[in-house]
């Protein structure tokens, strides 16, 4: 008779303290949710360590600990204080740091230095990772959301190579193309992002006022805001758009995912140098994405196969990829699809949790090893 087999222990409880910057829940908060969930049943919990103006409540479902704390002050960053902050996390016993953007990776390092820590630092953009600095001993890992951002942090030799590694953001993704579903509605075209890249939308404006012009059945929406709001304001009037474009101040981020259930196709206008949360979630809601084209840190647009690409401020050659698009809606159906398949291999909440859950627990038991 076969004995039976000795079940696994079940894994030791963790207590991660995540440090956020005042725009990180904004920003990737619908990334940031699903790790979230899914680190509770690996028996992580989380801390959060936040300005008090963070939009926590990105972060829907998730049973937290919120320690508000005051960020340094640009002109005085010397005189930021980190005592009080260490003392709450040994009082909390936490585990293990986890700085989530590259911009928090000063105030990480330290408040690791001071609570006796082990760090790991995460984070989104490639300006921002060409300027850290070798982070030290009590650094633990750094992980890149994308593939350039993980070539800038190898290069910039920030930890021991070992130490660096690729963790794409995972989304929650609807299993089929939500786009053109009903032909009696007119179509829906949102292009997003921050304005502050004029001609990068008023582009996108000439495009809509080509197709305006062309009797296309569209809806037309700019989601952001940003210096150049008033400037493109003026420009859609000065087209002839106004009544037939309208201008959204979408904040946070996670607001899109609302917009995105009635949307028939999502326009990036400028290459952008961060992780494009707002294309992430365009795919992940089953919309096709037309991109602009450029060196960025977006290694998930890739064209014809998630995206349709374009050159930054072209409206003639958006117009006909657009164009495209409402002229063969089973083209764009398929492109929606593709992306989907690509997000659901490669931007995995599952895969996420998993590689940074394990991570915390090389970190802890490195800290107590070293205790």
């Amino acid at each position: 008779m076969e004995e039976p087999r000795a079940s696994s222990p079940p894994p030791r409880p963790i207590r991660a303290a995540w440090l956020a910057a005042a725009d990180t829940f904004d920003e990737y908060g619908r990334t940031l949710q699903p790790l979230a969930v899914g680190l509770m049943d690996e028996v992580v919990d989380v801390v959060i360590l936040c300005p008090g103006s963070a939009a926590v409540g990105q972060l829907p479902g998730v049973p937290r600990e919120v320690v508000s704390y005051e960020p340094p002050k640009w002109w005085r960053p010397g005189a930021w204080r980190s005592e009080a902050l260490a003392a709450e996390l040994r009082r909390r016993k936490v585990d293990v740091l986890h700085g989530l953007d590259f911009p928090v990776a000063h105030l990480t390092a330290r408040l690791a230095g001071e609570a006796g820590l082990k760090f790991i630092l995460s984070g989104y953009g490639l300006d921002d990772a060409r300027r850290l600095w070798p982070l030290g001993g009590d650094v633990a890992g750094v992980l890149a959301a994308s593939e350039p951002i993980r070539e800038v942090l190898a290069k910039r030799r920030v930890c021991r190579p070992e130490q660096i590694h690729l963790v794409r953001p995972g989304v929650y993704h609807v299993r089929h193309p939500t786009c053109f579903s009903d032909p009696g509605c007119s179509a829906s075209i949102v292009a997003g992002g921050r304005l502050d890249d004029a001609a990068a939308f008023e582009a996108v404006l000439r495009c809509f006022a080509e197709l305006a012009a062309r009797k296309a059945d569209c809806a037309y929406f700019i989601l952001g805001s940003g210096p150049a709001e008033r400037r493109l304001r003026r420009r859609a009037a000065q087209l002839g758009l106004a009544g037939r474009v309208t201008f959204v101040d979408l904040h946070p981020v996670g607001q899109l995912t609302g917009v995105l259930k009635s949307a028939d196709v999502y326009v990036s206008p400028a290459p952008q140098r961060r992780i494009d949360a707002r294309s992430l979630l365009a795919i992940a809601a089953g919309v096709p994405v037309l991109a602009a084209a450029g060196d960025g840190a977006n290694d998930f647009l890739h064209d014809g196969q998630t995206a349709l690409l374009f050159s930054r401020g072209d409206s003639a050659e958006l117009t006909v990829k657009l164009g495209s698009l409402l002229d063969d809606r089973a083209a764009a159906r398929a492109l929606a699809a593709g992306a989907l398949r690509y997000i659901h291999e490669h931007h995995s909440p599952t895969a996420a949790v998993l590689r940074v859950a394990e991570l915390y627990r090389q970190a802890a038991e490195a800290r107590r090893g070293a205790g």
